[in-house]
């Protein structure tokens, strides 16, 4: 396999992964029995709190591990704006479609985009000094 192809295959999956993080955060809210007939109570909203932002984070170190600069950031972009896609699409194919304003969205982006830009941070600068060695 030459260096391109192999780059352009750390690309996609290092966007697949950020996209599969998504809705896996989201699933794992539902998970905790938040999805139930009465709604979202306080409890199960503050564990997924708690558990999503990991989760997240963790998507974010992985994907540094697989791209780097500004061109892996913006690809980290991407597999947020995609995982957000997914997660509408999903609760369409569910019946329980996510009501989407302006003001929510950019919410739920601010929510998502946080921890994994910051995964991206943690992995790029541990492996800068491990590089360094």
């Amino acid at each position: 396999m030459q260096p391109g192809q192999m780059r352009l295959i750390r690309k996609i999956a290092a966007v697949a992964v950020i996209s599969a993080a998504c809705p896996a955060a989201l699933g794992a809210v539902a998970m905790m029995g938040c999805s139930t007939v009465k709604g979202m109570s306080a409890t199960c909203a503050l564990n997924g709190i708690f558990v999503s932002p990991f989760l997240l984070l963790g998507a974010g170190v992985a994907a540094a591990l697989l791209v780097s600069g500004w061109a892996g950031l913006v690809l980290v972009w991407a597999g947020v704006a995609i995982g957000m896609t997914a997660i509408l699409g999903l609760t369409y194919l569910v019946g329980n479609l996510v009501p989407i304003d302006p003001f929510a969205a950019f919410i739920a982006w601010v929510w998502f985009i946080a921890p994994t830009a910051l995964g991206y941070g943690i992995g790029r600068g541990v492996s800068r000094l491990v590089a360094r060695r």
